[in-house]
C-alpha cells in the first residue's frame, strides 16, 4: 500500500504481458458461482473532490445474461457478475463499502456481490488519494474526505439509482476495511484527535502508515486539526460493521459516545497478534451498543482479494507488505468465507433483507 507496492505493480503488469498465458492459468480456472449479483459502473461528482467520484453498485440482479469476470487482473482474483443486470423494483436495503488506504471497491467485490445475492444494494467508491495507483501521505491524513465520499453515495442513493435499482432510505448499513474501517466508525459518529495520533506516531515511526509517512517527508502537524477532529456523523446509517479499522491509537478518550447504533467491530487474528495501530479491544468498550469479534487464525490483508499464483510471487519478492502471504494462517478463501457470513449476518439482524 506503500509508494514500493505501485512499482510492483508496475513491473507485475510487465511480467504479465510477457506471460499472459501463464497468467490465465493462474487466475482463470474457478467456475462461476450459482447466484451472482448485478454490477454496476458509473461516475459522480461532488463538490467536496475535484474531479468525479468512481462509483460501484452491486445488487440482487435475474440470471439473464452471460455473466462477466469483473476486477481480474495478473496479481488477483476478480469476481463474476452481471454486468448492468435486470432487477426488481422491490426496495432494498443499502450497505456503504469503503476499501482500505491503497486498495480499491473492485478488489473487495468478493464482499459486495455476496452481500448483493443476500438482498443488499451496495454502493462504494474508489476514495481519491487513498486507492491503488493514487495513494498518497497528504491525501491519507485527510481522513474527513472519505466519510464525505460515503455521505455523497447516500445522496446519490435517495436521488435514485440507475437501472431501476431501488433502495429503502430506512434501512441503511456501512461497512469498512482498515481506514475504511475508521471511515464507517466516522458516519456513526467517532472522532479522533491530532495529536493522539501523533504521539502514537512518535512512539512507533515505522508502523502501519507512519512509517510511510515519516518516509515521505510528511510533517503531521500540518494536520488540519478542526476537520480531523470534526464529526462526520450521518444519522442516515442505522448499522457499522467495521474490519480491522485504523486509528483506535487516535480515538478521543470518549470518541465513541456519538455512536449510538448497532456496531461490531471485527478483528482479523488473535489480540496478541494484532498490531496496536490495529488493536480495538479497549476501544470497543467504549461502543454503547457495539461488540467486537475476532476472527482467528488469520491477519489484516486476508481481507484483500485472493492473489494469483503470480501475485503470490511478484509481491513476496518487490513490496515492503507481503500482503499475499498467507503462509501460517487459514486459506484465504476459507477466512472470505467466514467474514461473509459475518458480515451478512449482523447486517441481515440489524437491516432484514429482501431476498
Amino acid at each position: 500500500m506503500k509508494w514500493v507496492f505501485r512499482i510492483v505493480l508496475g513491473i507485475a503488469a510487465l511480467i504479465a504481458a510477457i506471460f499472459v498465458s501463464a497468467m490465465l492459468m493462474g487466475t482463470s480456472e474457478r467456475p462461476i458461482p450459482d447466484r451472482l449479483a448485478g454490477f454496476h459502473e458509473t461516475t459522480l461528482s461532488v463538490a467536496h473532490r475535484n474531479a468525479p467520484l468512481s462509483v460501484f453498485m452491486w445488487y440482487p440482479a435475474t440470471s439473464d445474461q452471460v455473466p462477466e469476470l469483473i476486477g481480474q487482473n495478473a496479481l488477483f482474483y476478480g469476481f463474476h457478475a452481471y454486468r448492468d443486470g435486470t432487477t426488481d423494483s422491490e426496495p432494498k436495503p443499502v450497505v456503504l463499502l469503503s476499501h482500505g488506504s491503497g486498495g480499491n471497491a473492485k478488489g473487495i467485490g468478493w464482499l459486495a456481490s455476496d452481500l448483493a445475492t443476500r438482498g443488499f444494494v451496495v454502493l462504494a467508491v474508489n476514495h481519491p488519494g487513498t486507492t491503488s495507483r493514487d495513494s498518497l501521505p497528504s491525501a491519507t491524513i485527510r481522513i474527513w474526505e472519505r466519510p464525505d465520499d460515503l455521505k455523497a453515495l447516500l445522496d446519490f442513493a435517495q436521488a435514485g439509482l440507475p437501472l431501476g435499482v431501488t433502495v429503502d432510505m430506512h434501512r441503511v448499513g456501512a461497512v469498512g476495511f482498515s481506514l475504511g474501517g475508521y471511515s464507517v466508525l466516522g458516519l456513526g459518529g467517532a472522532e479522533v484527535s491530532k495529536a493522539g495520533f501523533i504521539e502514537y506516531c512518535d512512539r512507533f515511526p515505522d508502523k502501519i502508515d507512519c512509517g510511510w509517512m515519516n518516509a515521505s517527508g510528511l510533517d503531521l502537524n500540518t494536520i488540519d486539526e478542526a476537520r480531523y477532529e470534526s464529526s462526520n456523523l450521518d444519522p442516515r446509517v442505522g448499522a457499522i460493521l467495521s474490519i480491522d479499522p485504523a486509528l483506535p491509537q487516535a480515538l478521543k478518550t470518549d470518541g465513541l459516545s456519538a455512536v449510538t447504533v448497532a456496531t461490531r467491530i471485527v478483528q482479523l487474528g488473535e489480540t496478541e497478534t494484532i498490531p496496536e495501530g490495529l488493536r480495538w479491544d479497549k476501544a470497543a468498550m467504549q461502543l454503547v451498543k457495539g461488540e467486537r469479534v475476532v476472527v482467528p487464525n488469520t491477519y489484516h490483508f486476508a481481507f484483500l482479494a485472493e492473489c494469483s499464483r503470480l501475485g503470490k510471487v511478484v509481491i513476496s519478492i518487490g513490496s515492503e507488505e507481503n500482503i499475499c502471504s498467507d503462509q501460517g494462517t487459514r486459506g484465504r478463501d476459507k477466512v472470505h468465507t467466514e467474514l461473509q457470513q459475518i458480515i451478512g449476518g449482523f447486517l441481515i439482524d440489524k437491516l432484514g433483507a429482501s431476498n
